[in-house]
This record gives structure tokens, sequence and C-alpha cells, in this order.
């Protein structure tokens, strides 16, 4: 299956970037039916926010467990862990019947803001859960996971 993405500018009504990348691709589809999806482009997370997750939080959880728990726990079981524990949402609409479901997000799916509120609830289950104080991104200093 052929899947054209095209980023583009609306401005007044009109597409103003792109323009004729946009008329190739569905020319491209000629004679064949289309679903025509439009979306606001928004910023994913940053390679800096994906550091900070996995090389802070998650080994923060790691340690929690550990210390709370007495188990030892891989990067990615911690990681479904706080995704199942600090859910970020995404609605789907049914647009037979209007009903609308709410999805859970992987932190991939995430924007940048996202990912910070995100960080926000794993850092509070942190803190409630296992008496973990998390740095924020922003903060200098070493943490040492001897």
């Amino acid at each position: 299956m052929k899947k054209i993405s095209i980023t583009t500018d609306v401005v007044n009504g009109t597409i103003k970037r792109n323009r004729n990348l946009v008329t190739e691709a569905i020319q491209s589809f000629e004679g064949k039916t289309i679903i025509l999806t439009i979306e606001r482009q928004t910023k994913k997370r940053s390679l800096e926010q994906n550091r900070y997750y996995w090389g802070v939080l998650i080994e923060i959880a790691k340690k929690g467990i550990y210390e709370c728990w007495g188990e030892c726990w891989d990067s990615n079981s911690v990681h479904n862990l706080l995704l199942n524990e600090c859910p970020v949402y995404r609605d789907i609409v049914n647009v037979k019947t209007g009903e609308v479901k709410s999805v859970k997000k992987t932190s991939s799916e995430m924007t940048t803001i996202e990912m910070s509120l995100y960080w926000d609830k794993c850092i509070k289950y942190l803190a409630e859960n296992f008496y973990m104080d998390c740095p924020l991104p922003d903060e200098k200093l070493t943490l040492n996971f001897d």
C-alpha cells in the first residue's frame, strides 16, 4: 500500500507550500479510491527528552523497584510499567456513531508537550510508590547507580 505524507501550510484557506507535490500525490492515485487525512503537524518528542526519560527516569525507577520490591527489572519492563501507571491518552472517534474512545499513547506517539506531562506523572508516581526523588531535565547533577 502506497502512503504519501506532505507538509504544507494553510493560509486564508489555501495551501501555500508544496502545492505541486500535493497535486502530484493526488494524481498518482488516479482511478483508485483513496482516504485523505489532514492533521495538524506537531513536534514529536526530542532526542534530549528521550535521553532524559531513558537515562534518568527509567534508571531511577529501576533503582526504586529494586529497593522497594527487591526485584531487578530491565529498562523495557520499567518503561511498560510507567506507560501503564502514568498513561497519556488520545481520543478515537467512531465517525458512524460519534462514540469517543480513549486509547493509551505509546511514548513514541507523544508530542514534546505530552512527553513533559508524562514525565510529571512519572515523577509523581515514583515519589509516591518508591519514595524516589527525580531531578528535572534542566537540573545539573550526577547520579550514581552502584
